[in-house]
C-alpha cells in the first residue's frame, strides 16, 4: 500500500464502488448440524437401503460370479503379482503388486492366487471363478498334480484355506493371449523400484 501506483488504484476502484452500497460481510462457520440436515434432506436413502447397496455392488447376492485373472512375474529385479477382479456388473479393481521377497516364477503365481483370493474375501465375494495362465499352479489347486516342493506344499495349503471362504470357486488355466492385462500388470510389480527413503 506504500506504492503509489498502488494506492491510485485503490482510490479508482474505491471511486467506482462507492456507488453500488456494497458492505463487507465476514463468512460464518457451517455447523456440522447444518451439514447433517443438508445430508438427510437431500440424500433420502435409509441406512437399509443404503446397506443392500452396498452388498449387491460387493457381490454378495447368491448366484452372482465374480472374475478374477491373476498373474506372477519374477525376474532379475524382483517378484510381482497381477490382479484384475471383475464384479458381475462390469466393475473392475486392478492391482500391481511387488514382492519384497525373492521368488521362483511358481512362488509369484502362487501368491497372485493367494492375495487375489484374499481381495476378494474381504469383498465378501462368495462365488470367485479364477483365470490363470499357470499350469502347476492351476493343477495344484484342482488336485489334479500332486506338489512336492516343500514351498509348492506351503503355498497349496494356504491356497487351499482360502478356498474354503467361498461358496463357489473355479480356478481355470487360460492361454498367456487372455491373461494380458494380469501379465502387464504384474510385470509392472516385478520391475518396479520404491524410492529409496
Amino acid at each position: 500500500m506504500r506504492k503509489p501506483e498502488l494506492s491510485g488504484r485503490m482510490t479508482k476502484w474505491s471511486v467506482h464502488l462507492s456507488g453500488y452500497d456494497l458492505q463487507f460481510e465476514p463468512r460464518t462457520a457451517i455447523k456440522s448440524q447444518a451439514l447433517a440436515d443438508f445430508v438427510s434432506d437431500f440424500c433420502p436413502a435409509t441406512r437399509g437401503e443404503a446397506e443392500e447397496g452396498m452388498l449387491i455392488m460387493m457381490g454378495s447376492q447368491d448366484g452372482e460370479i465374480w472374475t478374477q485373472y491373476i498373474d506372477g512375474a519374477s525376474n532379475a529385479r524382483g517378484a510381482g503379482v497381477g490382479l484384475v477382479l471383475r464384479s458381475p456388473k462390469g466393475d473392475m479393481i486392478v492391482q500391481a503388486i511387488r514382492c519384497e521377497f525373492k521368488a521362483t516364477n511358481n512362488e509369484a503365481e502362487y501368491e497372485a492366487l493367494i492375495l487375489g483370493m484374499q481381495m476378494a474375501s474381504g469383498l465378501k465375494v462368495r462365488n470367485l471363478r479364477v483365470y490363470s495362465d499357470s499350469l502347476l499352479v492351476v493343477n495344484h489347486v484342482n488336485n489334479e498334480y500332486v506338489a512336492r516342493d516343500s514351498n509348492m506344499i506351503a503355498y497349496l495349503k494356504i491356497a487351499t484355506e482360502q478356498k474354503s471362504k467361498f461358496r463357489t470357486f473355479k480356478i481355470t488355466q487360460v492361454p498367456r493371449e487372455q491373461n494380458v492385462e494380469a501379465d502387464a500388470l504384474a510385470t509392472l510389480g516385478s520391475t518396479f523400484q520404491p524410492a529409496e527413503l
